[in-house]
């Protein structure tokens, strides 16, 4: 399996899994996940038509180890190396797709009570 296949691996079980697309009418999901040697963490958002933003989750079931293989197959294909620290995967009910990959800082696209707000904005601005 290739990267593209394994982002799109991700991506299928991302909408089949009920708890990211609980929101009636959601248009937009917005995944962040972060992979270390211990664990994988991952948290989003669902927008609906209307704009309207709810955070979720994965299923207690979900599949973690589709994000552990996305990282370990981009390590593996990235000439020096590197795996990457956090990602962030946008996904539309359409089936559109994009990602973005931090290799450096482990607090990008991190969240406080301080600015989630400005981060729910910033995520529902992104295009996917």
């Amino acid at each position: 399996m290739n990267q593209n296949e394994a982002l799109i691996d991700l991506c299928k079980a991302c909408v089949q899994d009920a708890k990211l697309t609980a929101q009636q009418g959601w248009q937009k999901l917005i995944l962040i996940a972060e992979v270390t040697s211990a664990s994988v963490k991952a948290f989003g958002y669902s927008y609906n038509q209307q704009g309207a933003c709810q955070l979720v989750s994965p299923s207690l079931d979900f599949d973690m180890d589709k994000l552990r293989a996305l990282q370990q197959i981009m390590q593996t294909e990235n000439p020096n190396g590197r795996g990457w620290l956090k990602c962030l995967i946008r996904i539309s009910r359409a089936g559109d797709v994009g990602a973005d990959f931090e290799y450096d800082d482990p607090n990008r696209w991190n969240h406080t009570p301080d600015n989630y707000k400005q981060r729910m904005a910033e995520y529902a601005a992104m295009p996917v």
